[in-house]
């Protein structure tokens, strides 16, 4: 194998796919990252057996040829290389050379052969949804999914294709964070799956590169995700998610419209007075706005005043600071609405002027 490419063309495509591969794997070709000529251009591809990513980059070929490498240490080489032509040649199909102006290396892989292979999903396009819209879509959920992995199904990402919307819902069954998408067609069919937090972290990781449609696939166990030059495809989670939109509430006694920054400010002030519990009580009247406040033995206390324009009832509920921020810091709207019934049943966060998202929490009861 011989390959010529541009230093910054290798550096997208490393970037792509070592962010899946681990370090100190028992299989050591894991911890590698496959370089293969492909029809003229250069593929390169990395799994850990639950997600595998392929993606191509441009240059001259001048011999086929493939070989693995160490993931770490071929990224943060090429990324130090000053200049900007890179020349990689495989020998004896167990190291590869690469040259560039005054810097010459060789660096130790393993045959080609010893790679896993990556499952491949070839049925037609499921559906299609634009990228910076399903990337914001991401965004604003899938850290509302549960960390502990005790729970499979919710731990994951929960998909829903109805028509020509997508529905992304993730939760812990303490919140809950649903966006749809507008497709940019309708999907082939009805479908529901739960797809693994961390390929959809990569997914999102991989959709901050460039712009575009992703093409949405499905075979039986497993979902792939074609966006640009690059292929991501996992496995499915076997199981049935929640019926989680049981609990979203029909109605609210009180619906508060609130500057998100506002807001931020006041909760991060008392979070600095919470710093075991992490609960912040959250008081609205209709004549005098949010007041956030917050006291412990060690810290003190405190209070701050939010002016607001408050519909309904007067409310007060206390709720983990953590979970109002998560859901604020990822919003780009200036003004949210929050929306009360009681100290003892579900809030709800939506951005001002869009009703294609919305946020579940439960108070906390003291």
């Amino acid at each position: 194998m011989k390959i010529i490419c541009t230093r910054d063309n290798l550096k997208k495509g490393l970037f792509i796919v070592s962010r899946i591969v681990g370090v100190g794997n028992p299989l050591q070709v894991l911890n590698n990252i496959l370089l293969k000529t492909d029809q003229g251009r250069i593929k390169l591809s990395s799994t850990n057996l639950e997600i595998g990513v392929n993606t191509w980059v441009g240059g001259k070929i001048e011999q086929e040829g493939a070989l693995t490498v160490p993931a770490k240490l071929i990224n943060e080489y090429i990324n130090n290389l000053p200049s900007d032509k890179v020349t990689l040649a495989s020998k004896d199909n167990t190291t590869l050379s690469i040259e560039s102006e005054n810097y010459h290396t060789s660096i130790k892989g393993l045959s080609y052969e010893d790679f896993p292979l990556i499952p491949q999903v070839t049925d037609e396009t499921f559906v299609k949804v634009d990228s910076a819209e399903f990337r914001n879509a991401l965004a604003e959920t899938i850290w509302a999914s549960a960390a502990n992995e005790t729970q499979p199904e919710i731990s994951g990402i929960f998909m829903a294709f109805e028509d020509d919307k997508v529905r992304i819902a993730a939760t812990d069954r303490y919140r809950l964070a649903e966006r749809t998408v507008q497709a940019m067609e309708a999907a082939r069919g009805v479908k529901e799956v739960i797809i693994p937090s961390r390929t959809v972290t990569e997914l999102y990781k991989i959709l901050t590169i460039g712009k575009g449609e992703v093409e949405i696939y499905f075979s039986e166990s497993q979902v792939l995700f074609k966006f640009d030059e690059t292929e991501l495809i996992s496995r499915l989670i076997d199981g049935q998610y929640p019926d989680y939109r049981q609990i979203i509430p029909k109605g609210f006694k009180t619906t508060v419209d609130v500057d998100k920054n506002e807001l931020v400010h006041a909760l991060k002030a008392a979070a600095l007075f919470a710093p075991d519990s992490n609960n912040v009580t959250v008081e609205v009247k209709p004549n005098d706005g949010i007041t956030v406040a917050a006291s412990s033995m060690a810290a003190g206390e405190n209070m701050a005043k939010i002016k607001a324009k408050v519909t309904g009832d007067e409310n007060a509920a206390v709720f983990n600071f953590r979970y109002l921020l998560d859901c604020l810091n990822n919003l780009p709207e200036t003004t949210v609405e929050l929306k009360m019934i009681n100290d003892a049943s579900p809030a709800a966060i939506t951005p001002k002027g869009r009703d294609n998202y919305i946020y579940i929490v439960m108070p906390i009861k003291l």
